[in-house]
């Protein structure tokens, strides 16, 4: 409440044009009445208001992701330029706090960025230099789940942060002078890692394994960090270390839509979808790295759009030199084999952009201009789930 009254008092200022986006989360009685107010106020002030409902079991990951799911449906959809948060200097010691007792690397424990890019712009965070104590909002609304100690991040603020503050009270300066430090030598590590251009959507093994271990290790991290849906504790990540200096190669599931593979020459991450699994019944072989396989068809696909592939049904069109034209006609004038006309469907939203092993539509070869666009190389096959050799 308090960024949004000194956003609002600074309108003219900054030339900038306010909305709000709130999520109900749902799991307090309050968050109705909250809704409600909030509504009030951005209909009283003339300010666009954007509402969503959390859905599924509350964990403050699964909250947290919901969250900026919206804020980027939102910049899409709206064309805002930033979406601004309220995090202050006690958001960045917990955050810190947490990921030290989760064990994630050295490069976590920089703190919270103030300014990054997000969806069409920006995500801003321009409170960290405040305590709490200093925002001055005559009317805010209190989360009492806060003051509990069933989340982690609530035991960290209400248990031991207080007890570390007994021992040193100026434990928070501390803990954002240490962050302070760790950014300023990650900089450097950084630095000397962009000069040997070792970095790149596929590692040589040969570059990567004549390095000492100290710097393959910040190397590896420099390259996780281009996935930022991907995280691993400290174990798996020297696993992987292990992993890539030995001859053998490789293939493993690090999350739900991420791959680790390492051939005999480089090492990469390979993303996959699993609806393609599941709507094709383990029928399709699915890569989104070029396989430099003549038996695989490159598809092309907008850079948006949940990506369905499934069997042919009645009424199906396809978008073939400028026309629209069903998928059965077109099969028959095309004399398309009656064992590939029941090969699977490959659909973006609605629209199809591609028989598998048949043809392309018109779709999919206009998004191979697109520089931000998917491309998928697949063939008829039993997907393997994970593969040693």
């Amino acid at each position: 409440m308090t960024l949004f009254n000194w956003l609002y008092d600074l309108q003219e200022k900054l030339d900038i044009k306010l909305g709000i986006a709130h999520i109900n989360h749902g799991v307090r009685v309050e968050s109705e009445h909250e809704e409600r107010a909030i509504r009030e106020m951005s209909n009283k002030l003339a300010v666009p208001i954007f509402v969503d409902r959390f859905t599924g079991e509350f964990t403050e990951r699964d909250a947290r992701e919901f969250r900026y799911k919206f804020f980027d449906k939102i910049m899409h959809e709206n064309a805002y330029t930033a979406v601004v948060t309220a995090h202050h200097k006690g958001d960045v010691v917990e955050t810190v706090l947490m990921r030290e007792i989760t064990g994630r690397p050295l490069r976590s424990l920089q703190g919270i960025s103030d300014c990054q890019p997000f969806a069409t712009g920006e995500l801003i965070r321009p409170l960290l230099e405040f305590e709490k104590i200093e925002l001055d909002a005559p009317v805010f609304f209190e989360d009492w789940t806060n003051h509990g100690t069933d989340q982690l991040r609530n035991r960290i603020r209400n248990q031991l942060i207080p007890n570390l503050k007994k021992e040193n009270p100026q434990f928070t300066e501390a803990i954002l002078s240490l962050t302070s430090e760790i950014s300023m030598a990650m900089s450097i590590i950084t630095d000397k890692i962009s000069e040997l251009d070792i970095v790149s959507k596929k590692i040589s093994l040969t570059d990567f394994c004549q390095h000492s271990k100290a710097l393959q290790h910040f190397i590896l991290q420099e390259y996780f960090a281009q996935f930022p849906e991907l995280s691993m504790n400290k174990s798996k990540f020297e696993e992987l270390i292990h992993i890539i200096n030995r001859p053998q190669q490789y293939r493993e599931k690090l999350n739900k839509t991420v791959l680790f593979v390492k051939t005999k020459d480089e090492f990469y991450i390979e993303k996959y979808y699993p609806e393609l699994e599941q709507e094709a019944d383990k029928k399709l072989s699915v890569l989104t790295e070029n396989p430099n396989d003549d038996s695989f068809m490159q598809v092309n696909l907008p850079a948006t759009g949940k990506i369905v592939i499934r069997k042919r049904a009645p009424g199906d069109v396809i978008l073939i030199n400028g026309h629209h034209k069903k998928l059965r006609k077109y099969f028959i004038e095309q004399k398309i084999p009656l064992e590939k006309r029941d090969n699977l469907l490959i659909f973006v939203e609605k629209e199809l952009y591609a028989v598998v092993d048949v043809i392309c539509s018109d779709l999919s070869k206009s998004a191979k201009n697109d520089k931000m666009g998917r491309t998928l190389w697949v063939k008829p096959s039993v997907r393997e789930e994970k593969q040693h050799a």
